[in-house]
């Protein structure tokens, strides 16, 4: 499984816009109507032969390329549209900070598997994208990229797909179908990673893939790569368990009124008991019930001592920020997890770089502040019961 990101590998990164057509989507019509004026100034001294294409395609290529889940392509300069087309929605969602949709604050606790862009990065396309957008030497000849269209991890273990394929009618936008999935396991496995090779990639949002009454095994995005947990640690499947699969779509406007369907592949990882016999288990925090856009506090306890490798966060809406500490009965404090303009539309599951062990009954305290509700993605707002779950390791 060489094509897993393994926790050891501390400096990989793969930084990918994932779904940020899907979001851009709303914008298509300003962004198509406006007219590339071609006397604008070019200022800039980053070309998109030279500078961005590089840069798209190691971070974007995944995704905003021909085949890929993103309804644009950003590897031609202007053929299709291509990325000058896109320039100025680039440049406003990168500004505003809802592209990339990666909310790890980097003065929090490092996490594994960024999907941010350095400041380097992000200077270089708000620069190329002010500066008049320039082409660059002619004379490179640039090569294709097509999106990745195989198992992000290799392949899998096992693979299940859905009983029967689920279809989304004409002018059906947006949908989700949840299914169980028998795994038909006579003994019990013990899962390392958990992947989706999507149906229709242009459609499938995200997956959640859990244990039916266990654990989540992964929340899928588009472009995201198959984890391992840290320190050998793994998800325990029983014998004849069964897995649940919510799938949420979402069309491109390419495909509104075409019928859609889609039958994707769960993929699992397996790997071997890990020495200390124990599972990842989730330990959930409840926020408060009543409407968002007030600060929040609510807190939860650690009945057990166990080792934290990882934090989701589900959110009913935007926030500017959301800490989460935990509290030993001795009063010290050890930051857990930092997030900053986080939207409800990209719920994730971050791994930490750093474990933290906890004693039993210490108390998790999660802090938030409101975020603008008008600031990020167009359309439908996606919302979720308010809930901070912690994956631990039992001691």
């Amino acid at each position: 499984m060489k094509a897993l990101v393994s926790f050891g590998a501390r400096h990989a990164r793969i930084i990918t816009w994932g779904t940020l057509g899907l979001v851009w989507a709303g914008l298509v019509l300003s962004s198509t109507s406006t007219t590339v004026d071609a006397h604008k100034a070019k200022t800039s001294p980053f070309s998109y032969n030279v500078d961005i294409f590089p840069l798209l395609r190691d971070n974007c290529g995944r995704c905003h390329a021909d085949g890929g889940p993103a309804p644009m392509s950003l590897m031609t300069y202007d053929k299709d549209g291509g990325a000058i087309a896109w320039a100025e929605s680039m440049r406003e969602m990168l500004l505003i900070g809802a592209m990339p949709p990666w909310y790890a604050d980097p003065t929090g606790p490092a996490v594994r598997n960024n999907h941010s862009l350095s400041p380097r990065e992000l200077d270089k396309i708000i620069t190329w994208a002010t500066g008049g957008t320039p082409h660059g030497d002619l004379n490179i000849k640039l090569p294709a990229v097509s999106a990745r269209t195989g198992w992000a991890g290799g392949k899998p273990d096992l693979e299940l797909p859905m009983p029967q394929p689920y279809t989304l009618g004409p002018g059906v936008m947006q949908a989700s179908n949840e299914v169980s999935i028998p795994t038909n396991f006579t003994d019990a496995k013990w899962v390392k990673a958990a992947d989706l090779l999507p149906g229709v990639a242009s459609a499938v949002r995200r997956a959640y893939i859990s244990v039916d009454g266990g654990p989540m095994l992964q929340i899928w995005e588009p472009g995201d790569d198959a984890v391992e947990p840290p320190s050998g640690a793994a998800f325990k499947v029983p014998a004849g368990a069964k897995l649940k699969l919510k799938v949420d779509y979402k069309k491109s406007w390419q495909d509104e009124q075409k019928a859609v369907s889609d039958k994707s592949v769960i993929g699992l990882y397996f790997t071997d008991e890990p020495l200390s016999g124990k599972s990842i288990e989730p330990v959930a925090i409840d926020g408060p019930t009543d409407a968002p856009g007030s600060p929040r506090s609510f807190s939860g306890t650690l009945t057990k001592a166990g080792r934290v490798v990882a934090l989701r966060a589900m959110l009913d809406g935007p926030y500017a920020s959301v800490e989460v500490t935990a509290v030993a009965a001795s009063g010290r404090r050890v930051p857990l997890l930092k997030l900053h303009n986080a939207r409800p539309e990209w719920p994730r599951r971050y791994w930490l770089v750093d474990p933290v062990e906890l004693p039993a009954n210490t108390k998790i305290e999660v802090t938030m502040q409101p975020g603008d509700p008008d600031v990020g993605p167009l359309g439908k707002a996606e919302t979720f019961p308010l809930q901070i779950s912690l994956d631990v390791v039992p001691q």
